[in-house]
């Protein structure tokens, strides 16, 4: 009974679902009486699942991303949008690497992390902004003057479809290096 539950769900997977095709040899007439059976229970109790079917639809409905700052270093300002414009990975079409920004295409809880690259003796004070409204803070303050310093923070935030979702500046300007400095997101 486990290998026909197997194979009912790997027959699912590929779309091998139609049993009425006649066969040459007539031993299969039990195993296909017996598929259809075992077909007709799974659906009924719940063991097959519809998206299985539609794998195409799951893989469409992934939200993620992944940027990183291009170009040379970026100096912004208080309260400007720190640029992440070379874009690694997007899934869902919800990152504009020209502004900067995560526009949210469905509601639910979303994690987001940035890491900023500051050169010796700089700093970046960042934060992430929602819709205007800072949710989180990241201090990169370099005081030694022979190393580069990389800081991260990552931050949990419950979103509804049409949020915006940004980096930006929250004191002073940040000194931002390209390649190593990243925005990334993902709904759970």
């Amino acid at each position: 009974m486990h290998s026909v539950l197997y194979f009912m769900g790997l027959s699912a997977f590929f779309g091998i679902i139609n049993t009425k095709k006649v066969s040459p040899l007539p031993s299969l007439k039990s195993f296909r009486d017996d598929y259809d059976s075992v077909a007709k229970t799974g659906v009924a109790v719940g063991y097959v699942k519809d998206h299985c079917k539609n794998n195409q639809d799951i893989r469409n409905s992934i939200i993620a991303f992944e940027a990183r700052a291009k170009g040379s270093a970026q100096t912004v300002r208080q309260g400007n949008i720190v640029k992440f414009g070379e874009v690694d990975l997007t899934m869902g079409g919800s990152y504009n690497a020209v502004k900067g920004i995560f526009i949210a295409p469905k509601s639910g809880v979303y994690i987001f992390g940035w890491t900023t690259l500051t050169p010796n003796g700089r700093y970046a004070y960042t934060s992430l902004v929602l819709n205007g409204r800072r949710k989180a803070y990241n201090y990169c303050h370099n005081n030694n003057h022979s190393i580069t310093m990389s800081c991260s923070r990552m931050a949990v935030v419950r979103l509804t479809a049409g949020d915006k979702t940004w980096i930006d500046t929250f004191d002073g300007t940040a000194t931002v290096e390209p390649k190593c400095s990243s925005f990334s997101g993902f709904m759970l």
